[in-house]
């Protein structure tokens, strides 16, 4: 990726130098906590001289409050405001989702037992914004609200991949397996690897890496983006059946050991995406390069109050 690094991470990140070898991570939230949040989206593909070419730039604000009742940990997310820019700024599914205005998730352990809000949220986000009809119709597509949901379940499940004692640097993956946390329905886990500590937000951050294989819940968009805003010749326009896409994905969680509240998260993906001209039957694909990052920042007591 050209940028080295997203607006939302204007804070101070640095490794620490701590010499613990062993780090234990549990989910115990002794009193509610807001937290601010910041997440970011680029959305690249490449031409066809294998340049990389920058497209869509979302960006999201919101506020979340984390709380626990019994073994559920509550979360109430709020959106706050957007800064998005680019082609299909207004039009991406998964980036919509984060302007919902109110979505609740509720959780044991790794396993998300309701998210609330979201579906009907989302309809009325869309059809409150001014948009073509073409792009309305497109967007409030009903097959897309179970994708929307698994995105959230699937951000519950990398953070709260990691409980209990690991090594602090060091691949986890049979360990993980061993303790059942790597048996994953819809998706194949290659390997988890921590990576040491990092002083972020005030916190002292465990970060690991899932490394994962995934499929693309909505190619049309990235489609459109890469075929519709001269990044390839206007021929491939025609090319518009078969979209289908497949990443290898590494997301980066840095997790608060004390809490389980992530301080950061960090998804690179990197996709081949096929496209098809339902006329020749002739089939293309292209590559594309995505990187979201989210900063969660945790509210000290009285802070922004009146």
């Amino acid at each position: 990726m050209k940028l080295k690094s997203l607006l939302c991470l204007g804070a101070l990140v640095a490794f620490c130098g701590c010499d613990d070898t062993r780090v234990t991570i549990s989910y115990d939230l002794k009193a509610p906590v807001d937290v601010e949040l910041c997440t970011q989206t680029y959305f690249a593909t490449y031409d066809l001289e294998n340049e990389e070419q920058m497209g869509t730039i979302t960006k999201t604000f919101g506020v979340l409050n984390y709380s626990k009742v019994g073994d559920t940990i509550k979360v109430k997310r709020n959106y706050s405001i957007d800064a998005s820019q680019g082609y299909l700024k207004n039009y991406m599914p998964s980036e919509l989702a984060w302007r919902v205005k109110e979505v609740n998730l509720s959780a044991v352990d790794r396993n998300v037992t309701s998210i609330e809000g979201l579906s009907d949220g989302y309809d009325s986000l869309v059809h409150s914004m001014p948009m073509p009809k073409r792009w309305r119709d497109q967007l409030l597509n009903p097959d897309y609200k179970p994708h929307l949901v698994r995105a959230e379940k699937h951000r519950w499940e990398m953070d709260h991949l990691v409980v209990g004692e690991v090594p602090a640097n060091a691949d986890i993956t049979q360990l993980l397996k061993d303790r059942g946390r790597l048996n994953f329905a819809l998706i194949q886990v290659d390997s988890v690897v921590t990576k040491g500590y990092q002083n972020l937000d005030r916190r002292k951050c465990l970060w690991y890496n899932v490394y994962l294989h995934e499929k693309e819940s909505f190619p049309y968009y990235i489609w459109e983006q890469h075929v519709n805003s001269k990044i390839v010749p206007e021929k491939f326009m025609a090319y518009n059946t078969g979209l289908s896409a497949e990443y290898d994905t590494e997301f980066g969680v840095a997790i608060d050991p004390t809490t389980g509240i992530p301080c950061q998260e960090r998804e690179v993906r990197k996709g081949v995406h096929t496209m098809v001209n339902p006329t020749t039957k002739d089939t293309v694909t292209f590559k594309s390069h995505i990187l979201s990052e989210r900063l969660y920042t945790v509210k000290k007591p009285g802070e922004n109050e009146e």
